[in-house]
């Protein structure tokens, strides 16, 4: 029951904003409102929060780091190398890099947060937490490098990279927590008042983002191939945990980073590979359709992975 109690909620909440969305037959301004609110503010303050406070012997996990970075890495690479395949037809790099984020990356920051709290504690919010990061940071700054140097045509240069750089460095999501070990660093508290603003506004970043994901899954999507959706949605769901696992075989962890390795890999896929798409204006609708799918499979396969390892 602890399990369905933590879980279940989650996908209420999603399903909340999709009948909110299409009941109200709301736009994808109205997503775009809710979803700045939570990038810039909601979710920078939970994050700058829980680092500046934390016990750094909780967030130093460089095993679970390195764990969690195979399974990614891996269903990356294997997309990448795929997609064309699967989809019979060539691909630019730019496309190939897209495809293979959207098959890779997993929802940490909205779904896994909450979820990996909910069922593991402090443990699992510093898994998750390190988690988002690898995501928003390594992974994401990897795919815009590619996906820059395919659009500029003219290599890899210092230029691009201090460019993908900078455009990371500024991503709210990786400045707070980046902020808040910085003030750890002082030694000094949170001032009361600051803390409390902080731990409203963090409050907030679960059940608004989680409606927010709703409300974007109602918007409706186009048809896409079925073959390129089929692939990238299993290998979100299916590949990356079970490579997850074989990382965990070689190098063992402590149950609730194990669990939080494996509940996280199974997490379905974000929304930052849309994100990147709209940015560079590439095709949209598999990432679109892969985050439809996999979200509303995840409920299915989120839920089995947490009953087989806790």
């Amino acid at each position: 029951m602890t399990i369905l109690a933590t879980i279940l909620p989650i996908f209420v909440l999603i399903l909340a904003g999709f009948a909110f969305a299409r009941l109200r037959g709301l736009e994808a301004g109205a997503v775009s409102i809710l979803n700045t609110y939570v990038v810039w503010l909601a979710l920078p303050a939970l994050l700058f929060d829980f680092v500046a406070e934390a016990d750094w012997a909780t967030l130093a996990q460089p095993r679970f780091t390195l764990v969690f970075a195979i399974g990614m890495v891996a269903t990356f690479a294997l997309s990448y190398w795929a997609t064309p395949r699967v989809a019979g037809l060539p691909r630019s790099m730019a496309r190939r890099s897209l495809d293979a984020l959207t098959a890779s990356f997993s929802n940490c920051a909205y779904m896994g947060i909450p979820i990996a709290h909910g069922l593991l504690g402090p443990e699992g919010l510093a898994a998750a937490v390190i988690a988002a990061l690898l995501t928003s940071c390594a992974l994401f700054a990897f795919s815009l490098m590619l996906v820059e140097v395919d659009l500029d045509g003219k290599g890899l240069r210092i230029a691009t990279i201090a460019r993908v750089f900078g455009s990371v460095l500024r991503n709210p999501i990786v400045a707070a927590p980046v902020a808040g070990a910085l003030y750890a660093l002082t030694g000094l508290g949170l001032p009361a008042p600051a803390a409390t603003v902080l731990k409203m506004l963090g409050g907030s970043a679960t059940p608004v983002a989680l409606v927010t994901i709703g409300m974007f899954l109602a918007q409706r999507q186009g048809k896409g191939e079925p073959a390129e959706l089929g692939f990238a949605v299993v290998a979100k769901l299916v590949v990356q945990p079970l490579v997850t696992l074989a990382a965990l075989w070689l190098l063992p962890l402590p149950k609730p980073y194990a669990a939080a390795a494996l509940i996280v890999a199974a997490l379905p896929t974000g929304t930052g590979p849309f994100m990147v798409a709209e940015l560079y204006a590439q095709e949209v609708t598999l990432a679109a359709r892969a985050i439809l799918m996999s979200t509303i499979l995840s409920l299915v396969t989120v839920t089995a992975v947490a009953w087989w390892v806790l």
